[in-house]
């Protein structure tokens, strides 16, 4: 009875539309390796330190990457450490399946397994929270997840679920936080539903991991947990007590790092970085650099509605929002959030975010951007003609299409492009993708700069298959068929209700 009423249940999970969702996401997610950077090269050190030598100190790894911290002469990974910690017991089952010595080619392996598992999975499963969050608040499941696919595919959210950086890692964590606030505080004030403990622990040691994962987590944590404050301490606070604890496991393992490696709690790894800049104030929130604003929203050289213009009705989504009652409290942890994060980028004295698509400090600020769009959903006259409503919604898909085959050619080609192109999609992604010049990036995970003359580091699965240019692309292609075919078969089966958080 027990394996019957399991499998009824994987059956039932199997046939809503998220898990057709997930699966897109996570199919295209993981079928890209982009090989090395300074970025990801750093917290593969770290990586490589815990499980090879048992140590914090990635001296003797630090060779292949200019992002390290140095204390008394000793060598550190300078992010927050919660990629790395993730992809410890990733690394160490590899290692264990015979990784000694450690070649460039396990290294590669390795380093994609790593990167799929804690990145792309979190992300895939922040593509279905999204999908529940909006919920939640009130769009119809196909709505939704139109919304959820737009994010998980064209913003920057599909290269950066590739690469091993912090910054998708940690909106994953914020948006699956949020989406989990979201439904149990709006259930508890409309008397619905009690706070779930559980949940709400869990919602809290996904916030606190985001910041352990990378510090400005901390610019929409702040705004999320005021807002589970304001929602359900008058009745619930024992549910409060409960998200604090989830959040206090995180923040005391990471004060427990900082004081062991760097001599105190509150010491970031940027106190010792060898690059000057790094850390200037407040995780470097300052006056604004001349030329930010525009170049983080709207140039072609970085700016997020350039490239992901659909993001842009998200700003007077939350307005719409805001001025409704009903919603005004989502929308304000939105606009702060998001607000804080542009501010947090604009002020960064390296505000561009160096070789990269787009503004890759801006990353954790889309899903509250995402949200806005929601807005626009719930806000839209019911009885506006039918013409004027298709209208829109082509409008919306043709500006995300456009996203999405732009962040489609960014992943393929490289999604790190050399900071002194001005016009990275025209001068750099484009031209590649025409050419069929795919997975270009020539630096290794153990090298430092790229190989010249050498072999791209960089590959596809469809390049383990055997296909080259564009036809590598072709797997993805079926893949995406697939699970396309799933979600329309799924939502017609399905009510058009909200979905839930899981």
């Amino acid at each position: 009875m027990t394996g019957a009423r399991t499998g009824g249940r994987l059956r039932a999970a199997m046939s809503r539309p998220e898990a057709a969702l997930f699966a897109l996401a996570l199919g295209a997610y993981a079928y890209f390796y982009q090989a090395g950077g300074w970025n990801q090269n750093s917290r593969f050190d770290l990586v490589r330190a815990v499980v090879e030598r048992g140590t914090a100190s990635i001296e003797g790894y630090h060779h292949n990457t200019g992002d390290h911290s140095r204390k008394d002469g000793v060598h550190y990974c300078d992010k927050a450490p919660g990629a790395s910690w993730l992809g410890v017991p990733v690394y160490a089952v590899a290692r264990a399946a015979g990784g000694e010595p450690p070649t460039p080619r396990f290294l590669a392996v390795a380093s994609y397994a790593v990167t799929v598992v804690a990145v792309g999975v979190p992300s895939a499963v922040a593509v279905v929270a999204l999908c529940a969050l909006v919920g939640a608040l009130g769009v119809g499941r196909g709505p939704a997840i139109a919304i959820a696919a737009a994010y998980a595919f064209g913003t920057l959210a599909f290269p950066y679920a590739t690469l091993f950086y912090g910054h998708q890692l940690m909106a994953a964590l914020v948006v699956i936080g949020f989406a989990v606030a979201v439904r149990t505080v709006r259930a508890a004030r409309a008397g619905t539903a009690a706070p779930r403990f559980a949940s709400l622990f869990g919602a809290g040691l996904a916030l606190g991991y985001a910041v352990v994962v990378e510090y400005p987590a901390a610019l929409a944590v702040a705004p999320i947990a005021a807002y589970v404050a304001w929602g359900l301490w008058r009745d619930h606070r024992r549910a409060v007590a409960w998200f604090v604890a989830g959040g206090a496991g995180p923040a005391a393992a990471l004060a427990a790092y900082h004081w062991i490696v760097f001599g105190g709690p509150l010491t970031l790894p940027y106190a010792f970085s060898t690059q000057p800049h790094r850390g200037q104030g407040f995780m470097g929130i300052g006056a604004p650099r001349d030329g930010a604003t525009w170049g983080v929203l709207f140039s072609s050289y970085r700016g997020l509605f350039f490239s992901a213009p659909w993001l842009l009705v998200g700003v007077p989504g939350w307005a719409w929002m805001a001025a409704d009652r009903r919603w005004r409290a989502e929308a304000l942890v939105c606009a702060a959030a998001g607000g804080l994060f542009v501010w947090l980028n604009v002020s960064l004295v390296d505000w561009q975010g160096g070789w990269a698509l787009g503004p890759r400090y801006l990353i954790g600020a889309i899903p509250f951007f995402a949200v806005g769009v929601a807005g626009w959903v719930l806000k839209w006259p019911a009885r506006a003609p039918r013409g004027v409503t298709a209208a829109a919604w082509l409008a919306f898909a043709a500006a995300a299409g456009y996203s999405t085959a732009a962040m489609l050619a960014g992943t393929a080609v490289k999604p790190e492009v050399d900071v002194r192109i001005r016009h990275p999609f025209g001068d750099f992604v484009w031209p590649h993708f025409a050419r069929g010049e795919l997975a270009v990036s020539r630096q290794g995970i153990d090298d430092k700069h790229e190989r010249r003359g050498g072999p791209p580091a960089a590959w596809n699965l469809g390049h383990l298959l055997g296909l080259s240019g564009l036809a590598s692309l072709l797997p993805l292609a079926g893949w995406a068929a697939v699970c396309l075919a799933w979600l329309v078969r799924a939502l017609r089966r399905s009510r058009d209700g909200p979905p839930a958080v899981a």
